[in-house]
């Protein structure tokens, strides 16, 4: 009668059937978990005041009573465990969950999947300005539309690439390519500085020009991101290259702009830097590849970008207000890892198998600075192997808790 009850479950309540795979809980276990959860997720916060806090702290008994409502959860002496049909259930949940976290997992780490991500990205601009070029008869969108179908097959060299482990030569192909960008653009820069011709100032073009930057801006970030973690020299190769076509679409704005005030000159300076840019790229990448192409290890500290610097700079805010909230009295270094480790550490058998936005940051190496941070604001007292708050690191603390009560990240 009931069918199948997962299908009216709601995401916390399937976040208990999972927790409960493990072994029988009580709600204080259960909260725990879900505090836990939350700031894996990348929110240092403490739950004081569970009345009034978020949700799930307002809910749990609702939540647990329309489950055991259901036959899926059974409660003896305060601790909640799973029926034999809710175990069933709670499988099912548990690898959809996973299921989630595996895709997740797939579009931030496997390069394989960041270079289909880009083919259909390139496509999709390339259909959108030739599309639009003709039907508002825009020669530059039409001619811009072609040059992106230029990067389609670029991207599915890419692919290819990966997929069959000829990564060089699908990051010579994109090196050749940015060669053969930065000297086209380079003889038009100089044919138009010789001989300066007029630009037509139209919307579309303005438009196509802010949407193209911003879509390789954001793929440039991406593949250098995924190409990063995963050692994929190609996928390195196409986000330079794409950072370039942000340039490019900055130049054209550029050029478009002052061209509505009619000084056209700017356009064929603003293109031979961006040809100059490129050129450079290109010979840089050039040298990478033949240096891994010798048998050297590929150094992705040679592709760092000034994100991540702020990346890293955030990711150091996030574990200085954590480790406020996390100080329980006087603790050592020991104590503030062990408590890391429990709040962080990832397992099979956990809900924590999702990616974590804090991954990635080396929290024991950096946890001696960042503690030398907190005592210089003032915020906790070192004392030989003793840690411990300040009043003012204490009235922050209580101050981020009472914010966080409403369910606000801090």
């Amino acid at each position: 009668m009931l069918g199948n009850p997962t299908n009216n479950l709601g995401h916390h309540e399937r976040f208990i059937l999972s927790c409960l795979r493990k072994e029988r809980q009580d709600k204080e276990s259960l909260i725990r978990e879900y505090e836990g959860l939350v700031q894996v997720m990348g929110i240092p916060v403490s739950f004081s005041d569970r009345k009034s806090g978020w949700t799930f702290h307002r809910r749990l008994d609702g939540y647990l009573e329309n489950l055991c409502g259901l036959g899926l959860v059974e409660c003896e002496e305060g601790l909640y465990g799973l029926t034999d049909r809710g175990e069933g259930q709670a499988e099912k949940s548990h690898e959809k969950i996973k299921a989630g976290h595996e895709r997740l997992r797939s579009f931030l780490q496997s390069p394989e999947t960041a270079s289909i991500i880009s083919v259909f990205s390139n496509s999709a601009m390339a259909l959108l300005k030739l599309i639009a070029g003709f039907i508002f008869n825009s020669m530059a969108l039409i001619a811009d539309g072609f040059d992106s179908f230029v990067d389609v097959v670029s991207a599915i060299t890419v692919f290819l690439g990966i997929k069959y482990e000829r990564e060089l030569v699908s990051s010579t192909f994109i090196i050749a390519m940015m060669f053969a960008t930065a000297g086209y653009i380079g003889y038009e820069g100089v044919g138009r500085l010789i001989s300066p011709e007029p630009l037509v100032v139209s919307p579309l073009a303005l438009i196509a020009a802010i949407i193209s930057g911003g879509v390789c801006y954001i793929m440039s970030i991406y593949q250098h991101h995924v190409g990063k973690r995963s050692g994929s020299i190609s996928l390195l190769t196409q986000s330079v290259d794409s950072r370039n076509h942000t340039f490019q679409a900055i130049a054209v704005l550029i050029g478009l702009a002052f061209a509505a005030f009619g000084v056209f000159i700017v356009d064929a300076i603003v293109a031979l830097l961006v040809a100059g840019l490129i050129f450079k790229s290109a010979i840089e990448l050039l040298f990478e590849t033949f240096r891994i192409a010798k048998g050297e290890e590929l150094e992705t500290s040679r592709f760092s970008r000034k994100y991540e610097e702020a990346v890293s700079n955030q990711r150091r805010k996030f574990f200085k207000a954590w480790i406020l909230l996390a100080l329980k009295g006087s603790q050592t270094r020991e104590d503030i890892i062990r408590d890391y480790g429990k709040t962080f550490k990832q397992d099979e058998n956990s809900i924590k198998t999702a990616i974590q936005p804090m991954s990635g940051f080396e929290f024991e190496d950096q946890l001696d600075p960042i503690l030398n941070e907190l005592e210089a604001d003032g915020l906790i007292h070192l004392d030989g192997t003793r840690i411990s708050l300040t009043r003012k690191g204490r009235r922050l603390s209580e101050r981020r808790i009472g914010r966080a009560k409403f369910g606000i990240p801090i």
